[in-house]
Parts: structure tokens; C-alpha cells; sequence
């Protein structure tokens, strides 16, 4: 496989809009759909029910009011678009760096459509469904296969992200752990200055990423773009809430999202499931696109990570190097109005991390004694609400019925004259102590 140094060579682009180089000669990867399975869909999606799925889509699911789809800009392996039951029509061209006869929309690995389809997949039934599933898709070919990540990879992915924010997205998910560098920085500091929000994975390596002697290896330090402040940074959990210990961890982790057993589809077609935190993050970057349209698209970043925090299930103390703020619970970030004092457009927040250790710190606790966020959500909470408002009306009108019916035959009875009511006697004592 020839290296990410060989591969950027400088052509001119396809598309005039987008700017990143392509491959050229031997480097090129021409894209042909990832195979597929036979396997199909026979349970609920527990991680839709868990982050409160369905409270969030009465709301909103990746449109705003005026019925303008939001751009999640997906940077990873492509994204099959031909899945047209899982995406329809909204897998928009984008582009491959790979591949200079493909636009992005072909997925020879997997790892982008399953990416995709958790952020913005079309409803299966009640097996599967994404956390925006009227978001358009912008898809961003960085990756052929399970190649991993260096500087000039880093630099790549720095330049569609910069593609990404000149094209129109709106939330930018990386589900890719990078080493830090100078362009991948920029980047990122270009994307929220234009309003852009960016989520991250942390990586899969159980690595402490404050940790001196991590940060300062080239080898172990590659849990980049997610490691930046400005980042919504995405840990993984299971189904019981319990920290996933492969997860990168550290003061910038914001939140953790479902990423153990996770279904997701395959390019040619079938289901299979994966963990780790690269399918974390689609839950949260689908959530970002959900308040962008909900509140508008000209909310910042900033807040977009606030909200999340904020409306997070916590764990103990609010927050942890573990688990961040919590549990993404998606219901409840979309669903609560503003607060009388809450500017959406604000650039800073103070979500409190003072009471996060200082950078270095060694860790109190080994990431295995971490304790599961406990999660209560109902995915049946407001149709039980709707059913016990409708029990105790029904309760209410029963009993006026019945009273009814025994006041309106007697009004008759006295020709709707006042009633007389006799004064009662109460029984007097005589002398000898009888009563009358």
C-alpha cells in the first residue's frame, strides 16, 4: 500500500469546489462497493431507546422548520449510496481522495456507511434508525481500509474538514484518531470559527490522553482531532451504560455514547454488529445536527457542546475522565426550551470542569471499577403520560356523569326551585336522663 506521503499529490480537482488533492497513477484506490451479508435486522435498536430516540424525533429530525435539510459531513471510508432504503436520496456528492472517477458516495471498507447510517439513517422499522434521519449526508473518502493514521494522514483529513466547512456542512463527524498536527489544528480552528461543529472519537487504544508519557510519544499520542477543547469529544458505552474500557480517555472527553453491539449496515447490503467509539460518534454528531436545526443553524459550537453536557444523564460528581458529562441523552437535549438566560450564540461556556483533574493527574480509578451511568429513560414515557392523563379524565367525566345523574332528576323533580333542607334534631336529654 503506498504511503499517505505518496498518495497527496497535487491535481486539479474534479469538482471546483472542493480543493483537497487526489491521488494520481499506481496511489490511486478506485472504489468498488464492500461486500454485504445475508443478515437482516430481528430486534429493537437498543441504543435508540437508551439515548431517547424517540422523544427527540417530536421534535426534530434533521430539518429545519422552513424543511431545510442540515449537512452532516461524514469523513472516513465513503458512503454507499446506493442504500437508498437506509439513505434515499440525501447522500450528496462529495469527494474521494482515493479515487479521482468517484465523488465519495462508493464505500469499499464499510466503516463510513455504518458511520452515516447511525448520524442520519432512515427509519427500519423498529430495528434500526439514525439520530437524524432527514439530514443530508456529505461524504468524505479519506480512508481505503484499516490503515491507521499519521501526519500526513492527519494533514488530510485537515483538508476536507476545511472542504467540508467550504461546502456547506453543518457537523463534521471524525470518526478517526489522528496524531496532532499544525494543519489538522487549523482546521478544526477554521471550522468553528465558521460555525461549524466538529465530533471526534477518542480512539480505541484504553490510552490516558493527559498522560505526559502518552502525549509525548508519536506512536501512542493519535487521539487527535478529538483531543482539542473545541471538539465534542465522543467516549463509547454498552447497553448497560458501562464505560467501554478500550475507550481513550481523558479532561477533553465530553460524553459517551452507545458503542458496543451497535447494528449497522454493510455496502453490499445486510447488517452487522460493531463497537467501538468511531460508532459513538455518529450518536452525538447526529444529536449536534438535530439542535442545529431545531434552534437554527447559526448556533454556535460552543453552545451545541453545552447543551449536550448539560442534558447529559451524569455520573457521580457531573463529571469524570471516564465518561465526561454522561450519557448522550438525545431526548432530553432537543426537547428542553431554552432557558431564560441560555444564548445559544455564545463562543465559551464554563461547563464546570473544575472538578476534572488537572492534566497529568494520575487517574483515581482504573477504567474497568468505572460504574454505569444508570439510565431510566422510558422510550414509552410520553405515550404513558398521554394514556394516564387520558385514564384520569376519563375518571373525572365518569363521576360527573354520575352526579349528574342524580341532580338533574330531582331539579326536575321540583321544577328547578331551590331546595329546603329539614334542620336536623339532635336528641335532647330530659331530667331523668331519657332522651326525646
Amino acid at each position: 500500500m503506498a504511503t499517505a506521503g505518496t498518495v497527496l499529490l497535487a491535481t486539479t480537482p474534479a469538482h471546483a469546489e472542493f480543493n483537497t488533492p487526489v491521488a494520481q497513477g499506481d496511489d490511486v484506490s478506485p472504489c468498488e462497493t464492500g461486500a454485504g451479508n445475508s443478515d437482516s435486522l430481528t430486534a429493537r435498536d437498543w441504543a435508540g431507546d437508551f439515548i431517547g430516540l424517540d422523544e427527540a424525533h417530536r421534535f426534530n429530525s434533521g430539518a429545519t422548520h422552513e424543511g431545510d435539510p442540515v449537512m452532516i459531513a461524514i469523513i472516513d471510508s465513503g458512503v454507499e449510496s446506493t442504500l437508498t432504503d437506509i439513505f434515499g436520496s440525501r447522500v450528496k456528492s462529495g469527494w474521494d481522495a482515493w479515487d479521482p472517477d468517484s465523488d465519495g458516495t462508493c464505500d469499499a471498507y464499510g466503516h463510513g456507511t455504518a458511520v452515516a447510517a447511525l448520524a442520519a439513517g432512515a427509519p427500519q422499522g423498529e430495528q434500526f434508525v439514525g439520530v437524524a434521519p432527514e439530514a443530508d449526508i456529505m461524504p468524505l473518502r479519506a480512508f481505503i481500509g484499516d490503515e491507521g493514521g499519521d501526519a500526513e494522514k492527519s494533514r488530510l483529513v485537515a483538508e476536507l474538514i476545511n472542504d467540508a466547512v467550504a461546502n456547506g456542512a453543518d457537523v463534521v463527524n471524525v470518526s478517526i484518531a489522528l496524531p496532532d498536527t499544525t494543519f489538522l489544528q487549523e482546521a478544526v480552528a477554521n471550522a468553528i470559527a465558521e460555525n461549524v461543529v466538529v465530533v471526534a472519537a477518542t480512539g480505541n487504544e484504553n490510552l490516558y490522553m493527559d498522560d505526559p508519557a502518552v502525549a509525548g510519544d508519536p506512536e501512542k499520542a493519535k487521539f487527535y482531532p478529538a483531543n482539542y477543547p473545541e471538539v465534542i469529544a465522543v467516549g463509547a458505552h454498552n447497553q448497560d451504560g458501562n464505560f467501554y474500557t478500550k475507550t481513550n480517555f481523558g479532561v477533553n472527553i465530553d460524553l459517551i455514547a452507545p458503542g458496543q453491539n451497535v447494528v449497522v449496515p454493510l455496502p453490499g447490503g445486510g447488517w452487522i454488529n460493531q463497537e467501538g467509539t468511531s460508532f459513538a460518534t455518529p450518536y452525538v454528531a447526529g444529536a449536534a445536527a438535530l439542535l442545529k436545526a431545531e434552534f437554527g443553524t447559526d448556533v454556535s459550537p460552543a453552545w451545541i457542546e453545552h447543551r449536550l453536557r448539560e442534558t447529559a444523564i451524569h455520573p457521580p460528581n457531573d463529571f469524570n475522565i471516564y465518561q465526561g458529562a454522561g450519557v448522550l441523552n438525545v431526548g432530553k437535549a432537543v426537547s428542553t426550551p431554552l432557558g431564560p438566560d441560555e444564548d445559544p450564540y455564545a463562543t465559551s461556556f464554563d461547563d464546570a470542569a473544575d472538578e476534572s483533574p488537572s492534566p497529568g493527574a494520575t487517574p483515581s480509578e482504573e477504567p474497568s471499577s468505572i460504574a454505569a451511568v444508570q439510565v431510566d429513560y422510558d422510550p414509552l414515557a410520553f405515550e404513558k403520560s398521554v394514556a394516564w392523563a387520558s385514564v384520569g379524565g376519563a375518571v373525572v367525566l365518569i363521576a360527573l356523569v354520575l352526579v349528574l345523574r342524580t341532580v338533574i332528576p330531582r331539579g326536575r323533580k321540583r321544577g328547578w326551585r331551590p331546595g329546603a333542607r329539614r334542620p336536623d334534631r339532635a336528641p335532647v336529654k330530659t331530667e331523668e336522663g331519657s332522651t326525646a
